[in-house]
């Protein structure tokens, strides 16, 4: 086999070449430090959403301050969107780029003592494929087989060129095989920190693991992520000490912490790590009729949703991707807005000029603000004759029915992705999926599904960038997902903690930080 050998990052311009990754905007934004770290402490972060089950494949609210204490992933993207080694340390592609063999990293351990092997990377993917709950299920079943040459070496095998593999590899945590099934009740991995108490619905305490092969790391002695329900005592706590940084805090307070005098940090999260969306269930009469799912996206005031709840920190927009992907086009921003005549012409045109009524399911613990979202059309819509019950679920309640039983109607949520490739967005991010992948818009296109599958299938940017168009076109046709405004996760923290940063999904690196006290 012809190989392209890689023994240092892949580089940039190559990806670029490759067609691989998004824009060129940073995503890591490290508040770094050009003093000596200091070693010791206890730092404690406090979020909204509960940890559901220690499943770093799962992505969501409660899961992401978690991800890179517990677990490694085999590679991580840098603030350039460059690969970088993690578990594994170098890797090939062939010259048809349809296989990746992957050398990993020797010497690791799992928190149990275990060593780390390629069996590991195999029961990842397999995991990561199977698994209800990893939300990017269909982009690691892309890798058609995988192969374990030997302990130290991993063989990716795919059926086509992939264009959205080092987004896979930056998500793939890699999981302890021997213990995945205990997740309920405990998280293993080879990350810097291992669980030292775990409280539900409270708190997680976990101690640097000594053994981590990342050597001299970590800094903190201990990490803390505690989960506080009311999202205003996210920032009472913040400000009362009782905790040194909050995540996904609400827009008023961060607004006003951006204000403030420099005791706090505020940090407006990974740009373009997600959009807030309204899903609709195609499969739920009257939805089945496009007319209608039209009328809908057309009663969205996107305007008054990012001035009210979003502070004006962010713009209103009605497409997929974000404003630095080279799969925006900005001529089709505003091809639909805020119109309820137009909205009152489609249902007149779908034979519903009386209305109907209709339920709209939120979680302010799931996904905060997706209530106030579904607020602010549930007014509007009764403007035009539909009566829309608002649901705020509970966290647990809001997933099973979103991706168990799929039994929502319409649904006020964000999706992720969106700063990746364009292409991992459509095909791992589960407002993007069809009745097929068991998404919960129960959308069924086979033009949508080839356009999917095309965007995956080649390295040329150019092509690519014409598909994008023709997928972002159908969308605003189809309007079964439809995009409100940036969902971006803010930070908040104090001006004590050192050497902060975070991933695209908005993990901290909490390997780097360290206190100045």
């Amino acid at each position: 086999m012809k190989s392209h050998r890689v023994l240092r990052p892949i580089s940039r311009r190559d990806l670029l070449k490759l067609g691989v990754g998004a824009s060129g905007a940073l995503w890591l934004k490290p508040e770094s430090s050009a003093a000596t770290p200091k070693r010791g402490g206890i730092f404690t972060v406090a979020r909204q959403m509960p940890l559901l089950e220690f499943n770093p494949l799962s992505l969501n609210g409660g899961t992401y301050p978690v991800l890179q204490a517990i677990w490694s992933t085999l590679v991580h993207y840098d603030a350039n969107l460059t690969p970088q080694p993690e578990l594994a340390e170098a890797w090939d592609f062939s010259s048809d780029f349809k296989t990746l063999t992957l050398k990993l990293r020797q010497g690791v351990r799992f928190h149990s003592g275990r060593e780390f092997t390629s069996e590991d990377v195999k029961h990842s993917v397999a995991f990561g494929q199977t698994n209800e709950r990893a939300i990017m299920r269909t982009m690691y079943q892309m890798i058609k087989r995988v192969e374990t040459p030997d302990r130290y070496t991993a063989v990716f095998r795919f059926d086509t060129v992939y264009a959205g593999i080092f987004d896979v590899l930056d998500t793939l945590y890699i999981i302890d095989k021997d213990t995945i099934e205990d997740r309920k009740k405990t998280g293993i991995g080879t990350g810097p920190f291992k669980v030292e108490r775990y409280i539900p619905n409270d708190r997680l305490e976990m101690v640097a693991f000594k053994d981590y092969w990342e050597r001299g790391k970590p800094y903190l002695d201990k990490y803390v992520v505690r989960e506080i329900p009311d999202i205003a005592s996210l920032t009472i706590n913040l400000e009362a000490g009782a905790v040194d940084c909050i995540f996904w805090l609400s827009r008023v307070d961060l607004a006003r912490l951006k204000q403030g005098g420099g005791k706090f940090i505020a940090d407006l999260g990974a740009s373009g790590a997600g959009k807030y969306d309204i899903g609709i269930n195609c499969r739920v009469e009257p939805f089945t009729n496009k007319k209608v799912r039209q009328a809908i996206a057309w009663s969205i005031d996107r305007a008054r949703f990012c001035k009210t709840y979003l502070q004006g920190l962010w713009e209103p927009s009605c497409l997929m991707w974000p404003p630095h992907s080279w799969a925006y086009f900005k001529d089709l921003e505003g091809k639909i807005g805020f119109d309820l005549d137009k909205a009152r012409s489609l249902l007149k045109e779908a034979g519903l000029e009386k209305g109907f009524q209709t339920e709209i399911a939120a979680s302010a613990a799931a996904v905060p603000g997706s209530p106030e979202l579904a607020l602010i059309l549930q007014a509007d819509l009764k403007k035009i004759g539909v009566e829309a019950k608002v649901v705020d679920l509970e966290a647990a309640v809001y997933q099973s029915r979103t991706q168990t039983k799929r039994d929502i109607v319409l649904v006020s949520h964000s999706y992720g992705r969106a700063g990746r490739d364009p292409g991992s967005m459509v095909t791992g991010a589960k407002s993007w999926y069809t009745e097929q992948e068991a998404g919960w818009t129960r959308f069924e296109s086979a033009a949508y599904e080839k356009l999917r599958l095309d965007l995956q299938s080649t390295l040329d940017r150019q092509k690519r960038q014409g598909i994008c168009r023709q997928i972002q076109e159908l969308v605003l046709d189809e309007c079964f997902s439809i995009p409100v405004a940036p969902a971006q996760r803010p930070w908040a923290y104090a001006s004590y903690v050192k050497d902060f940063s975070y991933t695209l999904d908005d993990s901290p690196n909490v390997a780097n930080i360290w206190l100045d006290r």
